[in-house]
């Protein structure tokens, strides 16, 4: 496996175990009664994120190749029954409670599509570079799955899904032309759902005009941090004055406490996940390989990299949470997911009798074989291989 990519997981979530402890522990004893409460659940899921990662780690990634069909119909049918079954929080039915826990299948739903994508696209081959049959058809599955997403309420992770599609589209040899022309049917779609829905109105007049409070309050704890931080578990803006501070603010926490070292930290820890995943891309023996490599790391640096921007007050807040760092056990469990995928790559494994590719290269040079065997023996007149032995000169 990629000791870098696995290093730089494990440190984004020991990083992120720490810092939602130390961001939760006041709203923690306010809600219930412990100041451990969020730590216990995080510390959880962290740890059987770890099994599920060296566990995906160990299985042929080319599985998910035969199955991308049915983990895609999986991810869309939780998409459709989370808007039946889930209730309103903060305006948006994203999750499903299952007890103890709130899954969320928008996060399956990324991945799932990544699947999807670069399976389909490393089957068309250079079917992709025709737009009726190379370029269309990915793209139906990725606005059918944008769509649902949408459905609930969840702009940013829309933009994230689309953003994802048109770079495995554009990776895999389309051209570029329709790839702008994606972007420029996309963009005023995503402007109407941007000025027509009120609260999501009320966020970019507030960003515009600089009196989003959730923002105004990241700032103050990332400028009261300076360089080195207050020390951990010494901010302030926790204790009641950042909302979703140990969530989708988690970076403002870590600027208060950590300092800008803290933040640098992190960035650099994400670059380094990021480019072990393009490397490990590069590397692979297929093209499915390739592009859900490229996929998987896509998601993670545009997701971070939108949180992050949020936070930084360079775009309106989206409800987008910083990958292995914020609190969130369906997001942390299919992060370390990904992970696997990705180091499961990395090991280039044999192809399992299970995965596609075996059967494929068992016929390929199974007919080859009895062929040769044929031409190889062929049957000869020993009189005539004689004969022509005398005619030949001297």
């Amino acid at each position: 496996m990629d000791p870098w990519l696995f290093f730089a997981a494990l440190a984004l979530g020991c990083v992120g175990l720490v810092m939602v402890y130390s961001s939760s522990a006041w709203l923690g004893s306010r809600t219930s009664g412990s100041w451990e409460y969020f730590l216990r659940r995080q510390a959880i899921f962290f740890a059987l994120g770890v099994g599920v990662m060296l566990t995906v780690s160990r299985v042929d990634y080319r599985l998910l190749r035969r199955f991308a069909p049915q983990l895609m119909a999986f991810a869309a049918g939780m998409l459709v029954l989370v808007l039946f079954i889930s209730e309103d929080i903060n305006g948006a039915r994203r999750w499903i409670d299952l007890g103890p826990v709130h899954m969320q299948p928008s996060e399956i739903a990324k991945i799932a599509l990544a699947v999807f994508l670069a399976a389909t696209l490393a089957r068309r081959g250079e079917q992709i570079r025709s737009f009726k049959t190379g370029f269309l058809p990915p793209m139906i599955a990725a606005c059918g799955t944008m769509a649902l997403v949408l459905m609930e309420k969840d702009l940013g992770t829309t933009v994230l899904l689309g953003s994802v599609s048109l770079i495995l589209l554009y990776v895999a040899g389309t051209r570029a032309s329709w790839v702008l022309a994606a972007i420029m049917v996309a963009a005023p779609l995503a402007w109407s759902q941007i000025v027509n829905v009120g609260y999501r109105r009320e966020r970019v007049e507030s960003f515009l005009s600089g009196d989003d409070y959730q923002v105004e309050q990241g700032l103050i704890a990332i400028g009261s941090g300076g360089p080195f931080g207050l020390g951990l578990g010494n901010g302030r803006q926790k204790l009641g004055f950042l909302p979703e501070n140990h969530t989708d603010f988690i970076l403002a926490t870590i600027g208060e406490e950590l300092g800008l070292i803290g933040i640098f930290a992190v960035i650099g820890l994400f670059a380094l996940l990021v480019w072990r995943g393009l490397v490990i891309a590069r590397q692979a023996h297929d093209r499915f390989g390739t592009y859900l490599a490229i996929g998987l790391s896509a998601l993670f640096g545009l997701q971070a990299l939108i949180n992050m921007a949020v936070v930084l007050a360079v775009m309106p807040a989206k409800g987008i949470t910083l990958p292995f760092v914020s609190y969130g056990g369906s997001s942390l469990l299919v992060s370390m997911a990904s992970i696997g995928v990705l180091l499961s790559i990395s090991r280039r494994p044999e192809p399992w009798a299970l995965s596609d590719m075996r059967g494929r290269r068992r016929e390929r040079t199974s007919k080859p074989a009895k062929l040769r065997k044929r031409v190889s023996t062929p049957k000869v007149d020993p009189r005539g291989a004689r004969a022509n032995v005398r005619k030949q000169p001297v």
